[in-house]
């Protein structure tokens, strides 16, 4: 026989099956971002001020938040309709998940490919949140390549610009960041302490980083605004916090029990370089229950079941797989050199994770676009210039998989997601509690309590509407 003998082709093709299996999530993001799912809930907010103003939203002070509404926010001031308005938002914001996870893939694809685990895990339990736009979620995706830079990149400039880059950043981006700044911190020493050579930088990078954390921190406690300290209640924290089925409460205990039980397999070098078959075959049935589980909880999700805008604790969660990412960095300390250490059990881990990332994000968009096909056939079935919206009505959204769609921003989405087509001519507003009298009489559309704008400027930002 002639060729490369098996063997020492494994990790070549584990690493180019995670390869495979990360551009599958960015396949999914992205027909996540073509239907438009950024936009649920506060999204609809974020993209009608761009619409209408063409102004970026300053969430409670949070300067950070700024940076993904850019593009849109260039695209409209040269002037683009509502609909590609609308994509290059939804654009915008599901890149920023798949940025992150191909920058981790690409800081440790060659010198620690088993890494990706932890990143690939934190995306996942993120998965039981619909909000596009989070703050505490973007936070996440900033921090989880330059931990991993950080890890394996130590002497390298750019790493530590970042690193000093990250301290303001986390500070103006949501109040518990500063638990990002002092993980970062913590983890500066720690590569200073072992790289010899860098120990001044990265002693005087985590001061900085510790500093940043104090000053948000500060922040945080006394500077709260009203919403943020109505999230600190008793009702308030828990319903911030917790999930809302037992399906994704399971998926979240397996994900962290996953990584844990690779970090302590690590500690202990019950997996070697290149793990036994049976080795792998136990670490891939226990990622494999992982897809399982995301199917009950996408099958939930579509029938309009634990569908919420943001729950806390997968922030949580992903701060418990940063800290064994680290660890894990640590017992595996980076040589200098390419290594195919685990790259085999990186693959075996990954493909079911990643099948469990990329069903979520299928059954949540499947889940948006029947909604917003739903909402499109009650906007042009409904005769008159406006459609009452409340609790029990318009009718059409009161079936369980149009719960997705039927909350404070559906007056907004009414008008992001308005039919359109050659056949479909002026349609009418929805608008809430007695929206429809004020905007017969005034001509001023009320679409939320504290978001209202006239009638003109309405049909000049998203077509033409039906005459008063």
């Amino acid at each position: 026989m002639t060729g490369r003998p098996r063997e020492a082709s494994c990790p070549c093709s584990g690493r180019r099956l995670a390869d495979l299996w990360l551009l599958t999530i960015a396949a999914g993001y992205a027909i996540a971002a073509l239907i438009g799912l950024p936009l649920f809930g506060d999204g609809g907010y974020y993209f009608f001020k761009l619409a209408v103003d063409a102004e970026p939203v300053v969430p409670n002070l949070r300067y950070a938040a700024l940076l993904p509404q850019l593009p849109a926010l260039f695209a409209a001031r040269l002037g683009a309709d509502w609909l590609l308005l609308r994509h290059v938002f939804s654009v915008s914001y599901a890149a920023l998940p798949v940025l992150s996870v191909l920058a981790c893939w690409l800081a440790v694809r060659r010198r620690a490919p088993l890494l990706i685990l932890f990143p690939a895990l934190s995306l996942l339990v993120n998965q039981i949140n619909f909000s596009g736009v989070s703050e505490l979620l973007a936070s996440l995706y900033l921090v989880w390549p330059l931990l991993l830079l950080m890890l394996l990149y130590p002497g390298h400039w750019a790493v530590g610009l970042c690193a000093l880059a990250a301290g303001p950043l986390l500070l103006f981006l949501h109040p518990m960041a500063f638990t990002l700044a002092y993980l970062l911190a913590m983890l500066a020493v720690s590569v200073g302490w072992r790289e010899r050579g860098q120990r001044r930088f990265w002693l005087r990078a985590a001061a900085w980083l510790a500093l940043m954390g104090t000053a948000r921190l500060l922040w945080t406690l006394l500077a709260l605004n009203p919403y943020e300290r109505k999230n600190l209640s008793s009702h308030g924290l828990t319903h911030y916090l917790l999930a809302e089925t037992p399906s994704q409460y399971l998926l979240l205990g397996l994900a962290a029990g996953l990584g844990l039980a690779v970090a302590v397999a690590v500690w202990r070098g019950w997996l070697p370089q290149r793990p036994s078959r049976r080795a792998q075959r136990l670490l891939g049935l226990g990622a494999l229950s992982l897809a399982v589980v995301a199917i009950a909880v996408g099958g939930e999700l579509l029938i309009g079941d634990g569908i919420k805008l943001k729950a806390a604790l997968t922030f949580v969660l992903g701060l418990l797989l940063m800290g064994l990412a680290a660890a894990v960095g640590f017992a595996r300390p980076p040589t200098g050199e390419p290594s195919d250490g685990g790259s085999v059990p990186a693959a075996v881990l990954v493909s079911p994770v990643a099948l469990a990332i990329v069903l979520l994000v299928l059954a949540k968009s499947a889940a948006w676009w029947t909604a917003t096909k739903g909402l499109q056939q009650v906007i042009a079935d409904s005769p008159g210039a406006c459609i009452p919206f409340g609790p029990q009505r318009p009718y059409g959204l009161q079936w369980p998989w149009m719960a997705i769609i039927d909350d404070w921003a559906t007056p907004l989405n009414a008008l992001a997601f308005r039919p359109r087509g050659p056949a479909v001519g002026p349609v009418p507003l929805l608008l809430p509690d007695d929206g429809c009298q004020v905007l017969a009489e005034s001509g001023e559309a009320y679409l939320t309590s504290w978001v209202h704008r006239p009638w003109i400027e309405l049909e000049a930002a998203f077509g033409p509407l039906r005459p008063l």
